[in-house]
């Protein structure tokens, strides 16, 4: 489990980037963050870590999703039908106080080789983002990542979507609660001016 401290530093950068781009998504009403906290498979934004568990293993009794590679912190749902090829799609979130805060997605098809170009994430990305169209609107807007590349993202109430190529294998989609993101940011703030601050 990721400590929030881990996570703020690239966090933050995102944010700011973003942020550029549409100055209200950290001055949001109190309404519009609680709106829109689904995600998939019947999990959610703020969804308390026990819940998270006892859902799994719902799923799993229902052989719709198995323990992906890496133990107990990687879940694989293997999506056949919507794609032109399967596709493997792996999750786990990041909890912040037993609460999902945040829930990285990644997608590649498992016929994926370097020599399988057709199977590259390049390809794969277009017909992901089709997909969380379908799934969560189609007002998705782009901006270019100095790192990450072209992000598409998108913003619903307190709920951030982010989608982008990860490398030549998985396309990447993170999911992450931005009334949470707000305190962590005020909290990040809050430590950084009293280590800055002149000591006697």
């Amino acid at each position: 489990m990721r400590s929030s401290k881990t996570i703020l530093f690239p966090l933050f950068i995102l944010i700011f980037i973003i942020q550029s781009c549409d100055s209200s998504i950290l001055s949001s009403s109190k309404d519009d963050l609680s709106k829109s906290d689904s995600l998939f498979l019947g999990f959610h934004l703020g969804m308390a870590q026990k819940d998270f568990f006892d859902r799994c293993t719902e799923l799993n009794k229902q052989q719709k999703i198995t323990q992906g590679p890496g133990g107990s912190t990687n879940v694989e749902y293997r999506i056949v039908d919507e794609y032109d090829s399967e596709i493997s799609m792996r999750f786990f979130p990041t909890f912040i106080e037993e609460k999902i805060f945040e829930m990285p997605v990644t997608y590649s098809y498992i016929a994926w080789a370097p020599w399988n170009r057709q199977y590259w994430a390049e390809n794969l990305l277009p017909k992901v983002l089709e997909k969380y169209k379908e799934t969560y609107g189609d007002d998705f807007k782009l901006i270019n990542h100095p790192t990450q590349g072209k992000v598409y993202y998108k913003i619903d109430g307190k709920r951030r979507i982010n989608i982008f190529i990860k490398d030549e294998q998985h396309v990447q989609a993170v999911f992450s609660d931005l009334k949470v993101e707000k305190r962590l940011k005020e909290e990040f703030e809050k430590s950084q001016s009293q280590e800055q601050a002149p000591t006697n």
